[in-house]
């Protein structure tokens, strides 16, 4: 165990983990004038190629007025009402940063790799590698699927599992010609894969990107001799370089085969770039979110697969329940925590079922 410093940090909040989940409950709780730490692990992301879909009215409904104002004039003020729209991963984390930057009650850490957290009767605590200690009334994780909050919040069943599948993820320009012509998201079968694409909503209401998803379930064999899969935990989501050139040309000659114009091209351009995020799929099935003043969120909480497309939703509803449990309640944290599991846990078992059935069928696993 590292060495504690005697400067310890404390706050009403810790969150652990400042991506989109970690963002979206620290900007819910300051709307109800709760104060929170973000410990973030980097020192400033890096975009990726990725599409999530946004629920507008959700996410306007969880953030406060002057979040909401920042939030819809980076995505669009569309975006922000009634509606679903996909985005791109970045532009959607780059407005809540934004917003949680210029929002006094939050406090972002970066570099701050927590290795370690606890709890005693009096407060929960966070621990990083380095010696440094956060103390607050409770403690948050939306560390992601590989949690280290989750490991304290449920010991018996502390990792997510493998769903027998790796989405390669890209995004890609849209020839104009096609531009007026799609919808989406819209999915498309090949031998036994399939590929989901989800034309991507600019600010201006205008799309000339789409951002795409591959499933493939042909690749277990080889992510597992490379290390990311280990048994049936995900280790790692691997970078380019370690995926052996004959894959990416194999994936291009598939791609040319199989999916149709105007994605083909575009797709088959990601592989040759090496433009492509390849995510072996996790999945976890929440029995408890809550462990006294210590509780997950988002993929910590309930990992599951983006064939649901709801990932970033249900990480917003789970923020907008810790904010109504927590802010502005004198009630203790321990009681508030608790009514925050009594409303999500059963919405969080179901999607993730849904999410495991398609799984099952799709891996044959």
């Amino acid at each position: 165990m590292a060495p504690v410093s005697e400067d310890v940090a404390r706050a009403a909040t810790v969150i652990v983990g400042g991506s989109l989940g970690g963002l979206s409950t620290a900007l819910a709780l300051a709307a109800r004038g709760r104060a929170s730490t973000v410990l973030e692990r980097t020192s400033g992301r890096t975009q990726r190629g990725v599409a999530i879909l946004v629920s507008g009215a959700s996410l306007s409904r969880a953030l406060g007025e002057r979040a909401r104002e920042i939030v819809g004039a980076s995505l669009g003020s569309a975006s922000m009402r009634q509606g679903t729209y996909p985005h791109a991963w970045w532009d959607v984390y780059s407005a809540l940063r934004a917003a949680a930057d210029a929002e006094p009650l939050i406090t972002i850490v970066e570099n701050a790799h927590v290795s370690e957290v606890g709890q005693t009767g009096e407060y929960a605590w966070a621990r990083t590698d380095d010696g440094r200690e956060w103390r607050a009334e409770a403690l948050l994780g939306a560390d992601g699927y590989r949690s280290i909050v989750r490991r304290y919040v449920d010991a018996a069943r502390p990792a997510a599992t493998y769903a027998g599948y790796v989405v390669w993820l890209g995004q890609s320009d849209l020839p104009g010609s096609f531009a007026d012509r799609v919808g989406g998201p819209d999915f498309f079968t090949g031998a036994n894969d399939m590929l989901a694409v989800y034309p991507l909503i600019e600010r201006d209401g205008s799309v000339t990107r789409y951002g795409w998803g591959w499933f493939d379930p042909n690749h277990t064999a080889l992510f597992r001799r490379i290390g990311a899969v280990d048994g049936s935990e995900v280790k790692y989501t691997p970078r380019v370089g370690a995926i052996p050139d004959d894959i990416y040309d194999a994936m291009i000659r598939r791609a040319g085969a199989q999916w149709d114009e105007p994605w083909r091209s575009g797709v088959v351009q990601a592989f040759r770039d090496r433009d492509v995020v390849a995510t072996p799929i996790t999945e976890y099935l929440p029995d408890r979110v809550v462990n006294d003043r210590i509780a997950v969120l988002g993929d910590a909480a309930h990992a599951q697969t983006p064939m649901t497309g709801a990932g970033f939703e249900e990480a917003v509803a789970d923020a907008a329940a810790l904010a109504e449990a927590l802010g502005g309640s004198e009630d203790d944290v321990r009681d508030a925590l608790e009514r925050y599991e009594f409303a999500r846990l059963s919405g969080m078992r179901a999607r993730v079922s849904v999410g495991q059935s398609f799984s099952r069928s799709f891996a044959g696993v």
